[in-house]
């Protein structure tokens, strides 16, 4: 029998400018992480560093190599002229423009390399090769994050810090690998009012019927209601949060592990991948297929689509592709619809930063991110909120509509599932059974449906049944069950 114990990464779609597909792996969660931390730890036990613990003057001079994925907040937004061709604006390289006041301060400069997948950087990081510094990846396994982050600090010192949110911070139950110092909504409904407008409806409805009464008539008027870009997999990915929306609840993907029907309508999974399923055979989603992520951020901002089911991170990169002389702030950010048990937003830590192993220069990355968590405006500007303890956040009017929602008490807030051995244990079973590597669990059932035909419910259910049993086979070769005394 062989162990594989894969860190959750459902948070992650809400944490990045672009979000790449999981990684697998196996072996022990846990060992590798307490050896690191051991190794770094001060006398006390302590890993964390603030900015006053680090020497400053003596790091004058040097460089600090940052490779990220955000390669927005390096180059700035994707926008068109007046003659459709496409330019960055650089008024949107936030984290260029934070770098540029971090070196006039501290004389430290900070090298940004756009990396356009993990892909990019993993040969670097697997050699400890010392010319990278810090790293943005979102979407390690647990395994990797042992094998090629410096430990940032421990789940406890990040608490004093980031409260709740800190155990939605990539962790092994005892080391944070990257920080995340600012927080988020996840994924819910990111949208053109003016579209809206053009089918009588002046916000997203809250119920589901009335929701897809609304796409319904999108459709009917030429328009798509929701921009998904299928190409690649990873935005299905946005429907784990979708099903804690349909449960009421933050555990809907990985208490998987409870079911032996995990892909059964009966399920709260189940239930809601055969709901985008149906709206895909509705004709909700796009008829052609973007290309690209860019081209389905376009197409809402330009109205050709009404909707995206997204995390905040989304929204100022749409607003920034709006045509010109189109106020952005007709793109908006609201609660997903009730699904029977109420309406939720999921929250968790987001924008991450983690130290390669190998660095040559750990001091310069830590203090550089420390910078980071300190600049509120640098993250407003992003679409995140400052979370770090002593620091005032300042909150993006793109959260009004959800901010509003929450206050009233319409609208309910769940944290992130943090990462424990049942979550763990649900994405080992979904691994061993091949179906999590590309989002297989979801992207196996939504393909099973041909928009170009008549509906084979038949053939869906079918692969329902095949997936079910071949993730009970796999729980039981591993051996795992759900542990009600974790939660």
């Amino acid at each position: 029998m062989k162990a594989k114990k894969i860190m959750s990464v459902a948070m992650c779609m809400a944490l990045a400018s672009s979000v790449f597909a999981a990684c697998g792996g196996s072996g022990n969660t846990g060992n590798s992480g307490a050896d690191n931390g051991g190794e770094n730890a001060s006398a006390d036990g302590k890993i964390m560093k603030s900015i006053a613990d680090i020497d400053a003057e003596a790091l004058k001079g040097t460089t600090v190599t940052l490779y990220t994925h955000m390669g927005n907040r390096v180059l700035g937004e994707e926008k068109k002229d007046e003659n459709g061709n496409t330019y960055r604006d650089e008024n949107y390289a936030y984290l260029k423009h934070l770098a540029e006041r971090f070196e006039s301060e501290y004389g430290i400069h900070i090298d940004l390399q756009v990396n356009s997948t993990e892909d990019d950087i993993r040969p670097l990081l697997q050699t400890a090769d010392p010319s990278i510094d810090i790293y943005t990846s979102p979407n390690w396994s647990i395994e990797e994050w042992q094998q090629y982050a410096e430990p940032y600090c421990t789940l406890d010192e990040a608490k004093e810090l980031y409260g709740d949110y800190a155990s939605t911070m990539y962790n092994d139950g005892t080391y944070i690998y990257a920080l995340m110092p600012a927080k988020t909504y996840n994924n819910a409904v990111v949208y053109n009012e003016e579209t809206l407008k053009k089918v009588g409806y002046d916000a997203v409805p809250t119920t589901q019927a009335e929701f897809e009464t609304m796409c319904a008539k999108l459709r009917e008027a030429g328009i798509d209601p929701i921009a998904m870009h299928r190409v690649e997999n990873w935005p299905l990915a946005t429907l784990q949060d979708f099903a804690n929306y349909v449960a009421g609840r933050n555990d809907a993907y990985p208490s998987m592990l409870k079911s032996d029907t995990p892909f059964s309508d009966s399920e709260p999974m189940g239930k809601t991948i055969k709901m985008y399923t149906d709206w895909k055979s509705k004709g909700f989603f796009e008829a052609d297929i973007y290309t690209d992520f860019g081209v389905a951020m376009d197409v809402v901002g330009n109205g050709k689509a009404a909707m995206m089911l997204f995390g905040a991170w989304v929204v100022p990169q749409i607003q920034g592709r709006c045509p010109e002389g189109t106020d952005p702030s007709v793109i908006k950010f609201a609660p997903a619809p009730d699904f029977g048990n109420g309406q939720y937003v999921m929250a968790a830590a987001c924008d991450s930063y983690a130290i390669n192993k190998g660095s040559d220069n750990k001091d310069g990355a830590r203090l550089f991110i420390e910078y980071i968590s300190e600049d509120a405006q640098y993250f407003a500007d992003s679409g995140f909120i400052a979370n770090k303890k002593g620091v005032t956040p300042v909150v993006p009017d793109l959260y009004k509509i959800i901010d509003d929602a929450v206050n009233a008490g319409t609208c309910k807030v769940l944290y992130s599932f943090a990462t424990n051995q049942n979550s763990m244990n649900n994405e080992a079973v979904l691994t061993e059974a091949g179906l999590l590597a590309d989002y297989k669990y979801v992207g196996n059932l939504f393909d099973v449906i041909d928009v170009t035909k008549e509906p084979d419910w038949a053939a869906y259910d079918a692969q329902v049944e095949t997936q079910n049993k071949a993730y009970v086979q796999a729980r039981e070769d591993l051996g795992v069950k759900w542990d009600d005394t974790l939660n």
